[in-house]
C-alpha cells in the first residue's frame, strides 16, 4: 500500500491558533534563508527565528529573499513570520493545515497555494506523499516542507554558485525552478514505479502465483497516490501561467510565463502516462484471472473427459460384482479377456470420439 499523508484529529481550536495538525511531531524544525542578486549572496540556517532576524533586517531593496522551512511542528514561529513579512495570518495558517485540498490564492499582493510531492525513492514498494506550500510577494518566496529533504538542494547550489539566470531573476522565476524541481522528482518516483510495473507484466505472463495480484495492488496505491499528488500541481500551474491578467498579484513576469506554460505540459505528461500505467495494471489483473480461469477450465476438462471415459468401466465392473447365482459370463472360458477387451475398445472408442470433437 501507499503511504498517505496523515493527519490528527480535526482542530477544534479558535481560528488563527497556531496548531499544526500532521504527523511528523518529531521533525526538527530548521530555517534556512537566501538573500541574492546578481552580485552576491548570503546564507543563513538556524533554528531561531530570532537568530536569522538580523539578517532579514539588513536586506536591501533589490535583494532576492528565499526563506525556507523544514519542519512544521514548531507553530510559535509562524506569528513571528506573519509579522515580520506581512503576511496575513489566515493565509499563513492554512499553512499548517496540511490536509486540506490544494488550492491558490491571491490576496493583498501576495501568491499562496499549497500542493504535494512524491519522494522519488520507494521505500519497501511504498511511495511517500510529502505536503509543501508558497507564499509569494515583491523579492520573497516563502516555502514550507512537513518533512526534511534534498528536493532543492541543487537550486540551493545553483544560488551559492552563480550556475544558470536565478541569480539575475526574482521571485517569479525562482518559483518556477520549484515546480520544476517538484515535478522532475515525480518523473523520477513514476520511473521506479515504471520498472516494477514492467516486471510484474512480464511474471503475469509467466507465473500464476498469488503474490503477483499483492504487487499489482501496491503499485496501483502508488499510482494512484501520485496521480492524487499531480492533480492539484496541474491546476496550480494552469491558475499560476494565467494569474497575470490579475491586477493584484504585480510581481509574476509575462517573459516567464512560457517556463510555467511548459511546466504545464509536462504535468499532463506526467498525468497521461501515470493514466497508461493503471491501466496496464488493470490489464494485467484481468489477464491474470484470465489465465486462472482458463487454467482452471483445462484442469475441470481433463477431470471430466476422465470421469466420462471411467464410467462404462465403472458400470461393467459393477455389473459383474453383483455376485448373483445365474450368470452364465462368469462360467465362460474367455469370459475375462472379452470383458477386458471390450473395456480396451471403449475406452478408445471415446477417446477417439473426444479427439474428433475436439475437446482436448
Amino acid at each position: 500500500m501507499s503511504k498517505r499523508v496523515k493527519t490528527k484529529t480535526i482542530k477544534t481550536v479558535q481560528p488563527y491558533t497556531w496548531e499544526y495538525n500532521g504527523v511528523y511531531v518529531d521533525e526538527p524544525t530548521d530555517l534556512q534563508v537566501f538573500i541574492y542578486n546578481e552580485e552576491r549572496y548570503i546564507e543563513k540556517t538556524a533554528q531561531r527565528f530570532e537568530d536569522i532576524l538580523p539578517l532579514l533586517q539588513s536586506v536591501n531593496e533589490n535583494d532576492m529573499v528565499w526563506f525556507n522551512i523544514h519542519g512544521l511542528n514548531d507553530p510559535a514561529i509562524f506569528p513571528k513570520i506573519a509579522a515580520f513579512f506581512d503576511v496575513p495570518l489566515s493565509t499563513l495558517n492554512e499553512v499548517l493545515i496540511i490536509s486540506r485540498r490544494s488550492r491558490v490564492e491571491t490576496q493583498e499582493g501576495l501568491l499562496f497555494f499549497n500542493l504535494k510531492t512524491t519522494v522519488s525513492q520507494l521505500f519497501e514498494d511504498k511511495i511517500e506523499i510529502i505536503p509543501i506550500s508558497f507564499i509569494i510577494k515583491d523579492n520573497l518566496l516563502l516555502s514550507f516542507q512537513d518533512k526534511k529533504n534534498a528536493l532543492f538542494e541543487h537550486i540551493r547550489e545553483r544560488i551559492r554558485t552563480k550556475v544558470g539566470s536565478v541569480r539575475r531573476k526574482q521571485e517569479d522565476f525562482l518559483l518556477y525552478l520549484l515546480l520544476e524541481a517538484i515535478t522532475e522528482n515525480t518523473f523520477l518516483s513514476l520511473d521506479e514505479i515504471e520498472d516494477k510495473v514492467d516486471i510484474i507484466l512480464n511474471d503475469t505472463k509467466k507465473s500464476h502465483n498469488i503474490a503477483i495480484l499483492n504487487a499489482i495492488q501496491y503499485q496501483s496505491n502508488n499510482l494512484n497516490e501520485m496521480k492524487r499528488a499531480m492533480l492539484p500541481l496541474k491546476d496550480v500551474v494552469f491558475n499560476i501561467r494565467n494569474i497575470n491578467i490579475n491586477e493584484e498579484v504585480k510581481f509574476l513576469d509575462p517573459v516567464n510565463q512560457v517556463y510555467f506554460n511548459r511546466m504545464y505540459h509536462k504535468v499532463l505528461e506526467i498525468l497521461d502516462q501515470i493514466d497508461y500505467d493503471i491501466k496496464q495494471l488493470d490489464n494485467a489483473s484481468n489477464y491474470y484471472f484470465s489465465m486462472q480461469s482458463h487454467r482452471m477450465n483445462n484442469i475441470m476438462k481433463v477431470l471430466t473427459i476422465v470421469s466420462v471415459i471411467f464410467m462404462p468401466l465403472t458400470f461393467i465392473v459393477g455389473v459383474y460384482g453383483m455376485n448373483f447365482d445365474v450368470m452364465p459370463e462368469l462360467r465362460y472360458k474367455y469370459g475375462y479377456y472379452t470383458v477386458m477387451i471390450v473395456m480396451f475398445l471403449l475406452v478408445v472408442i471415446m477417446v477417439y470420439y473426444f479427439k474428433r470433437k475436439r475437446w482436448f
